[in-house]
């Protein structure tokens, strides 16, 4: 038995965060991101022969941005390197208003992004929600979508932004699952897989949380406990490819989990774990 990793990147840029910025300021900015977007493809096909997932970014504030000719010759880029692209709906105005369980409104979103993307030749077949968030009336969403694999799944997280729930993954799986129609946070027999953060002893596979000292650690356990098929995501965001010492701590992460564990696409990872 075997540890898999997927490194996964989610396409999001530090300012749209920002809530003290002007609603300009707060827009991407299409050169910034793809040399970002750049050094995320190098990195991968330098170290992990090019398996790795970016989750393109959708949001109010960037509904068909990332739609793009500049991007859609990045995304095919990293298919053709062995990669993917998946779907990663920022369906919310941030530490205000969450949208991630009005059925309707996320079908539209999900649906959108996954369809524009495929209508430009591309293969999306996974989503992430945008702070984690994930809701068992989006599981119908991504089967239609064909969308098979979900990466939302931070397991024990319970994130609230003054009384508003945003994301709960308490009592959550930490290896591959499928997903229950009636509670994302237990095992079912829906058609989408649920893929979580890499974790041990409540850290994560998470470049902006974790130090290496503890990337390391969960890397160990991870190994220690593989007498089973184990497939966990690794975290990263574009942002964090626009600083040269978190680069570089993403690079060293990445050796570490190298030695413990291969890294897949989703392709590999469906033989992992199955139909």
């Amino acid at each position: 038995m075997s540890l898999h990793f997927i490194f996964t990147v989610d396409g999001d840029w530090k300012a749209y965060f920002n809530r003290n910025l002007s609603e300009e300021k707060r827009k991407p900015n299409e050169n910034t991101l793809a040399n970002l977007i750049e050094r995320e493809i190098h990195l991968a096909k330098s170290l992990l022969n090019g398996r790795f997932i970016h989750f393109v970014h959708a949001s109010p504030r960037a509904k068909e941005y990332f739609s793009k000719p500049q991007f859609i010759t990045l995304w095919k880029q990293i298919e053709q390197n062995g990669g993917n692209i998946g779907v990663h709906c920022h369906e919310e105005d941030p530490y205000l208003k969450y949208y991630y369980n009005q059925a309707d409104r996320m079908r539209k979103a999900i649906t959108d992004l996954a369809q524009g993307l495929k209508s430009n030749g591309l293969s999306p077949k996974s989503y992430r929600g945008g702070f984690m968030t994930f809701s068992p009336k989006l599981i119908p969403i991504l089967e239609e979508n064909e969308i098979f694999i979900d990466f939302s799944c931070e397991p024990g997280r319970y994130l609230m932004h003054g009384d508003k729930l945003v994301s709960d993954w308490r009592n959550a799986p930490t290896n591959y699952y499928r997903l229950n129609y009636k509670d994302h946070r237990r095992s079912g027999d829906s058609k989408v897989f649920e893929i979580p953060v890499g974790s041990a002893n409540g850290n994560f596979l998470n470049f902006e949380k974790s130090s290496l000292w503890k990337i390391w650690q969960i890397a160990r356990n991870l190994k220690k406990q593989a007498t089973e098929n184990i497939v966990v995501s690794v975290l990263a965001h574009t942002y964090e490819f626009s600083q040269p010492l978190k680069l570089l701590k993403i690079k060293l992460g990445l050796l570490i989990l190298r030695i413990y564990g291969k890294f897949i696409n989703v392709a590999e990872a469906r033989e992992v774990i199955g139909n």
